[in-house]
């Protein structure tokens, strides 16, 4: 079946795999895209959100700018180091043409609830700042968004952004707590799964010679961001982190665990602010306040093949 979504994103090397993956897979339509600060600053989100969607032949989608900062907390500071200066690998590509609607991004999220019930998959691959926003102008669009897919949490490995917290959950814990309290059906999808679906170097060559302009795109603007990778991991291989969050949401046949438990993010710690605490002692798993299923499993090989398959046109 046809996935109708809403990506909610801050491009970001990963969000451009993702965004590449729903705009040339068949049975995948986007119907808008939000940006939102996160990888780098949101005017550099939203620059890199409209290029893609230029790229693709695909400019009318439309593309809502969001969130500068966090619900609270300090202004944000952004380093480059891993996505880049540009968010796409310091490869300073040449400004798109078409321009933002004319409304917020939490306003578009709520606009599209009412206007389409129970159709829509929402997924948040950033901070998760724009849904804290929508929720607050209408908490109703928790019933109205047939589910969230979201790419963030680590549940049962470290963190990326702190030892315990991961990036798009660290950055605006309040916007993640309130999207977890929420009432709509949640999957989430953590570093637990995202840190071991990756792209080898021969892959993102791959890529690069396939002719396509989705593969010479994403080839150029992970070169930096699989230098980075390749000093975790000790082999040439990067993290593919947002487009598994919408393969899992299009086909959760991908999924091979994935226990429903109490999720909460971690709001006060001296130390742990940020990080997502989840029921996964056994025999507490399921209880009667569950809000989340949890992606502790997925079928890797099969996920980046079906990407690879769909970024090269083969």
């Amino acid at each position: 079946m046809t996935l109708r979504c809403v990506i909610d994103c801050d491009p970001g090397v990963d969000d451009a795999m993702a965004l590449w993956y729903g705009l040339l897979h068949p049975e995948i339509e986007i119907v808008a895209i939000t940006t939102v600060w996160g990888n780098v600053r949101v005017e550099t989100t939203t620059t890199n959100a409209l290029r893609i969607v230029e790229m693709a032949g695909r400019a009318s989608i439309p593309v809502a700018r969001g969130a500068a900062r966090p619900l609270l907390g300090p202004e944000p500071s952004f380093t480059g180091i891993v996505h880049g200066r540009d968010g796409q690998g310091n490869t300073n590509l040449p400004a798109p043409t078409s321009r933002t609607v004319n409304e917020t991004a939490a306003e578009l999220l709520v606009r599209l609830a009412h206007e389409q019930p129970g159709e829509l998959t929402l997924l948040p691959v950033g901070p998760m700042t724009n849904v804290g926003a929508a929720l607050a102008l209408d908490p109703g669009i928790a019933g109205l968004y047939k589910e969230v897919v979201l790419m963030g949490g680590n549940y049962a490995v470290p963190g990326n952004a702190s030892k315990w917290g991961e990036a798009n959950i660290w950055h605006d814990p309040e916007a993640a707590q309130m999207l977890f309290e929420a009432p709509w059906p949640i999957w989430a999808v953590g570093l637990d799964v995202t840190h071991k679906a990756r792209l080898s170097e021969a892959q993102l060559d791959q890529l690069g010679a396939s002719g396509t302009t989705a593969g010479k795109h994403l080839h150029a603007i992970s070169q930096q961001y699989l230098e980075l990778y390749s000093r975790r991991w000790g082999k040439r291989e990067c993290s593919m982190h947002d487009a598994l969050a919408l393969a899992l949401a299009h086909d959760r046949e991908l999924v091979t665990e994935a226990p429903r438990t109490r999720v909460d993010v971690e709001l006060n710690g001296a130390h742990t602010r940020g990080m997502t605490v989840a029921e996964l002692r056994p025999g507490r798993v399921g209880g009667d306040d569950a809000n989340a299923h949890v992606v502790l499993g997925v079928n890797t090989p099969r996920f980046i093949d079906r990407w690879m398959t769909t970024i090269c046109g083969t």
